[in-house]
């Protein structure tokens, strides 16, 4: 498999998002994989579980903990997608089947939750409140500002102003 940057793995989930339609948040994330026609299952699992990307007759089915918060189902969903674009897109691609960090996945489940073009449209709308915008994107408050600073739209100095 080829060396990617970020901005690749970023690539993939922004052109899934636009070719999808989803220009709104928050980007319905269980509606993106019925997209690519995966199925997404929830069971109750043991605590440690969050997801797992099975096959049944040869295709991908997403498996979700239901026991986890909607937050965690949602970032689980959209990492498994992460894996598949990842796959779909790199004919040397294949799954990830340890257990550990898989930076290319958390890379498109990042922007599958909170997409650039989206946050950036958004924040101009609401005056850069990362407090709604984590509201409207169904992310946390860290998260939200994590991405904005990232991105260049609010600068960290010290002192952060409540408003």
């Amino acid at each position: 498999m080829a060396l990617r940057s970020d901005t690749y793995y970023r690539s993939l989930a922004d052109k899934a998002l636009k070719d999808a339609g989803f220009v709104e948040p928050p980007v319905p994330i269980e509606d993106l994989a019925a997209r690519f026609s995966i199925p997404v299952r929830f069971f109750a699992m043991p605590e440690f579980f969050s997801s797992a990307i099975i096959a049944e007759d040869g295709m991908p089915v997403i498996v979700v903990n239901s026991a986890k918060d909607e937050s965690t189902r949602r970032r689980a969903i959209a990492h498994s997608l992460g894996h598949l674009l990842v796959v779909l897109n790199d004919p040397e691609g294949s799954y990830e089947r340890t257990i550990g960090d898989h930076p290319d996945a958390d890379t498109v489940a990042d922007e599958l939750l909170t997409p650039a073009f989206m946050v950036i449209d958004q924040s101009q709308k609401w005056f850069n409140d990362y407090r709604y915008l984590a509201r409207l994107f169904g992310v946390s408050e860290q998260e939200m500002l994590r991405k904005m600073v990232q991105m260049g739209i609010i600068q960290q100095r010290g002192i952060l102003w409540d408003y």
